[in-house]
């Protein structure tokens, strides 16, 4: 069926192994007839859409049905009235599951666990956790965490098995106070989430200093992103061209300047910085939090490297390089106001780093990094790798792109870089 990589999808794949089942919370494709039957079974639900992160909460007494969207709190006096506004208004989707909550989620930890591999053959680890929300684990948690531990390796394994192009998986475990647990969602991040390509560059010990801090975006991360970092990126697991991308810079004592492409919104309170982010992008996609490198400069606005790597007989060689000043008011290169050789930009910019320390600098990160998310995912011939230089000439690497616009090459200078990128790609689609 359709949706098979999806949530649903998931939880048959993981419910055929009796080893698991005991861990998983009952779900179901969402319809009239399973509403009403799990409505009736259970006080605590939780309707979620094949993919993405939206989430109602539902909640079900004797007088009255209550729905919490993450923004909204609505009651119904009946079953049907509260069903009839569910699929008209909040669930406007072609598909979406219900799952059965064991009891209250306010007596639930909710943590998520990142597990990676750095090939098919090899074996998965738990690379990372992430608090959802701000209930802790208790001290009865470490009698069972072996266990915790061991069901979600399992359950990166299982599907691992079933998505083989698959390297990153990210399991939410449910916690009650006792100890017991449950497996409440399951979420593939297939090589074009930056979350994966995250892990599999951090796994590689020689290029973490040139990672910027990354975690998964919750209530929680967010929080301690901003206590520690003055301005911070968000954006989308997924996404292009600068889609989504917000930077949140604290102005004050718990004031925050919310920039996303050339607008500005000033919020006064943490809490409804939160519920604006969640509203306007975090119940569409999965989201990162990033520390955000304070970038060189270029007449106030801020520019990065767009740099090519290409695989030639087995070895990455760096075939082309271009310096991307935004726009004004921007404060990513996705607009560029002009483009530039890095000569020129560190020139121009007054960085006192020297020009050939940057440049092989540059070039030996992207050739490292490509070489890791080739033996990582495999079947990538190109990547267009963001680079930053912050005001102090360090190199961070912002991301990398498995099929680049290669655009800004054919309008920059007199054409060489581009017909040389050009001669790599027709040179590796002969030889395979």
């Amino acid at each position: 069926m359709k949706g098979i990589r999806g949530r649903y999808g998931q939880h048959r794949i993981l419910e055929t192994d009796s080893s698991l089942s005991m861990y998983l919370l009952e779900t179901k494709l969402l319809s009239e007839a399973t509403f009403y039957d799990l409505s009736e079974k259970y006080n605590f639900l939780m309707i979620k859409p094949l993919v993405g992160p939206q989430q109602v909460h539902i909640t079900v007494n004797d007088n009255e049905i209550e729905l919490k969207t993450g923004i909204e709190v609505l009651r119904f006096s009946s079953i049907e009235e509260a069903y009839d506004y569910l699929t008209t208004h909040i669930c406007t989707r072609k598909y979406y599951v219900i799952q059965a909550l064991p009891t209250n989620p306010s007596k639930l930890s909710h943590c998520r666990f990142t597990l990676h591999r750095k090939s098919p053959k090899v074996k998965w680890k738990i690379v990372h956790s992430t608090t959802v929300d701000e209930n802790r684990f208790s001290d009865a948690h470490l009698f069972h965490i072996w266990k915790l531990n061991s069901s979600v390796t399992f359950v990166a394994k299982k599907l691992g098995a079933a998505f083989p192009g698959c390297h990153t998986i990210v399991v939410e475990v449910a916690i009650e106070r006792a100890g017991k647990f449950w497996i409440a969602d399951t979420i593939l991040h297939e090589r074009n989430s930056k979350w994966s390509q995250y892990h599999s560059l951090h796994l590689k010990r020689s290029l973490r200093a040139f990672l910027p801090a990354t975690d998964l975006c919750t209530k929680q991360t967010l929080l301690a992103f901003l206590n520690t970092y003055p301005e911070v990126i968000i954006k989308p697991c997924v996404g292009q061209q600068g889609r989504g991308i917000v930077k949140i810079a604290t102005t004050g004592e718990m004031n925050f300047e919310v920039h996303e492409r050339r607008n500005r919104k000033c919020i006064e309170d943490f809490d409804q910085l939160f519920r604006y982010l969640l509203e306007e992008y975090l119940l569409q996609k999965d989201y990162i939090v990033q520390q955000r490198i304070s970038l060189a400069e270029l007449d106030g606005n801020p520019f990065d490297v767009r740099v090519i790597t290409q695989i030639d007989e087995g070895s990455w060689i760096m075939t082309g390089q271009v310096v991307k000043v935004a726009a004004k008011d921007y404060f990513v290169s996705n607009r560029a106001s002009k483009l530039l050789t890095l000569e020129n930009a560190l020139s121009e910019s007054g960085n006192e780093t020297s020009l050939e320390h940057c440049a092989k600098r540059i070039e030996k990160v992207c050739k490292k990094a490509s070489k890791r998310l080739w033996r990582n995912i495999g079947k990538i011939s190109i990547i267009g790798f963001d680079i930053g230089i912050d005001g102090k000439g360090e190199v961070w690497v912002i991301e990398g792109n498995y099929a680049p616009s290669l655009s800004m090459f054919y309008m920059f200078g007199n054409n060489e870089i581009h017909e040389r990128i050009s001669y790599y790609i027709r040179k590796h689609k002969k030889s395979g």
